[in-house]
């Protein structure tokens, strides 16, 4: 398992360098064409694809997950992934129909003004094809075709940055270059994807399928709007409270904060695959902790760097009115980091527990949202990054418990708090001491 792990993370991890590298390259091109409000409408309308996307699907492909190694054969296997894509096309199609049927109310409902109605009608199309997207995608990681779906990520990222690029820059367009960029890049990777599939989609649909999978992912959904607001729920507070402008300076941070993706996805893409397919051999606890304290130690170089470059950062890929961005980074990295770490935590999943899963997200939302609106009047956006912080800390350790409970799994947990206080602490007195920019400061934080 651990060979196979490795070998398939490297080249999820690559994928997400080269797919997340190049978005990251975008931010000194959108930043110096985008107003912080034009980003701030991006922004919202990525909450609002992730809300869509979590609900009207049910988390199918969730199911496909759980239950696509179990099939008995090849035939039954296609059978769980056709009935479950042809499921997710219809009830995209009818989310599109009803967007368009109303997208002079939605319009001034989100942007409260009826001239934006062709961002409105652009954003649902990207978020309809990303949906689409992210299930043949998801397809090829439950496949275990990590080759297919680094091919996948990287024609889609290429065609999506090059489309939105020149429309920025040749035409002008603002913000509708960038959905237009989303929806060319996002349909080219659904037909590459489901091509790339071995005959895994066909014609076929079974309703005793689709119950059996949505039995098991309907409370996820649930979840899924739970982790949603968990997610979320700092921008919509910070946009209710603060303004567009606010929330566009917050979503620059965010983006430079989600590098630590880069770390996370590769574990994540590769893992739960792998754990769903051996979870019954008598190694598999003990290889997931090895695992486990290999990632620790990128997240504690990745958690270092972004803490002492964070400056740099900011004033290297943007303009003037992101700098205040940059203490924002170092706690959303902490944040996203905690908020993906369940995955080394798998029993709830292996025993189907999936109403656990909700419980836990949702005392995670709740608190979130709660601190969010306590903590943003008082000390501005940064409240909701320490809101966001805490509430994935909390849902962190309560999925660990419950899921020793279910799966018990050897890990070291005094040594990785002693780590994570020794980084935080080195980390934020070297950036405070060398706050200039400078040749000297760059190599004192390096080393």
């Amino acid at each position: 398992m651990i060979e196979s792990f490795f070998k398939n993370a490297s080249i999820y991890s690559l994928s997400a360098i080269l797919t997340r590298g190049i978005s990251i390259l975008l931010v000194p091109i959108y930043t110096r064409y985008l107003l912080p409000a034009d980003y701030g409408i991006v922004d919202l309308f990525t909450v609002l694809a992730s809300i869509i996307n979590i609900t009207i699907s049910l988390e199918i492909t969730q199911a496909i997950a759980r239950y696509y190694q179990e099939g008995k054969n090849e035939l039954e296997k296609s059978l769980y992934t056709s009935t479950a894509f042809w499921f997710t096309v219809m009830v995209y199609t009818f989310y599109l129909i009803i967007s368009f049927l109303f997208s002079e109310d939605f319009t001034l409902w989100l942007l409260g003004d009826v001239k934006y109605k062709l961002i409105f009608i652009l954003a649902s199309l990207s978020i309809v094809t990303n949906g689409l997207f992210y299930f043949t995608q998801n397809q090829l990681k439950w496949q275990i075709q990590p080759k297919d779906n680094f091919i996948v990520s990287l024609i889609s990222t290429i065609v999506l940055a090059g489309v939105s690029i020149s429309l920025l820059v040749a035409l002008r367009l603002k913000v509708e270059s960038i959905f237009i960029g989303q929806i060319i890049g996002n349909l080219i990777g659904v037909f590459i994807s489901i091509s790339l599939a071995k005959g895994s989609y066909k014609l076929n649909f079974s309703v005793t399928k689709l119950k059996e999978m949505i039995t098991f992912s309907y409370p996820l959904v649930f979840s899924g709007i739970a982790v949603f607001i968990a997610t979320y729920i700092d921008r919509i507070a910070i946009k209710d409270l603060l303004g567009l402008e606010e929330l566009g300076i917050y979503g620059i941070s965010y983006r430079f904060a989600s590098i630590a993706g880069l770390v996370m996805l590769g574990f994540q893409s590769s893992l739960m695959p792998l754990v769903y397919k051996h979870h019954n051999e008598e190694d598999t606890p003990k290889n997931i902790s090895e695992i486990f304290n290999i990632f620790i130690i990128l997240v504690l170089f990745v958690l270092g760097g972004s803490i002492v470059f964070s400056r740099e950062i900011i004033i290297l890929f943007t303009t003037e009115a992101f700098y205040s961005s940059n203490n924002l980074i170092g706690i959303l990295v902490m944040a996203i980091f905690l908020s993906n770490m369940y995955i080394f935590a798998p029993g709830i999943w292996i025993v189907k527990k999936t109403k656990l899963v909700f419980l836990i997200t949702l005392i995670s939302a709740i608190l979130n949202t709660t601190l969010n609106y306590t903590l943003i009047p008082i000390i501005g956006v940064s409240g909701a990054a320490y809101a966001t912080l805490i509430s994935a800390m909390v849902a962190f350790f309560l999925f660990a418990i419950f899921g020793y409970k279910y799966y018990p799994i050897p890990y070291k947990t005094k040594e990785l708090i002693l780590s994570f206080i020794f980084v935080l602490t080195s980390a934020y007195g070297i950036k405070n001491i060398f706050n200039q920019i400078n040749l000297f400061s760059i190599f004192i934080k390096l080393i």
